[in-house]
């Protein structure tokens, strides 16, 4: 069987949806994107990625992370089917968050833009090239 990319150049599938001018809500790469979205998704996704958890775990591995962003993060994981929230019985009720079928296969996702990231350089802002130049007096 051959790679439905073979033919084609790095990047490009062979796909209708890959000719439009425009993004589309059903183009697979803003479904991705839409997915990945917001700050701190990709941490929660990679701490998943370690096994299911439950919020106070992720609380703990993430300190940084406030309970409002992890909320909204979670919410929107859920909401596009990357992870399960599993509510168990019981007082206090106990949840876990796991990552569903489709939510794993980002994991392979998340290497190749960690690969990309680290074989290039971060965008000049200005504020660092300036002090790095600058004489120190």
């Amino acid at each position: 069987m051959t790679h439905r990319t073979v033919g084609h150049p790095a990047g490009l599938p062979d796909d209708p949806r890959a000719h439009v001018t425009a993004p589309t809500p059903d183009c697979p790469v803003e479904i991705t994107l839409a997915a990945l979205h917001g700050r701190w998704t990709t941490l929660v996704i990679r701490e998943l990625l370690r096994g299911d958890r439950s919020y106070s775990d992720l609380r703990a591995t993430l300190p940084r992370l406030s309970d409002k962003v992890l909320s909204d993060r979670l919410a929107q994981l859920v909401e596009a089917g990357v992870v399960e929230r599993n509510r168990r019985p019981g007082w206090p009720p106990r949840v876990r968050y796991a990552l569903t079928p489709n939510g794993h296969r980002l994991g392979p996702v998340l290497q190749a833009l960690w690969d990309w990231g680290a074989h290039t350089s971060p965008p000049d802002t200005g504020a660092e090239s300036s002090r790095a130049t600058d004489p120190v007096h």
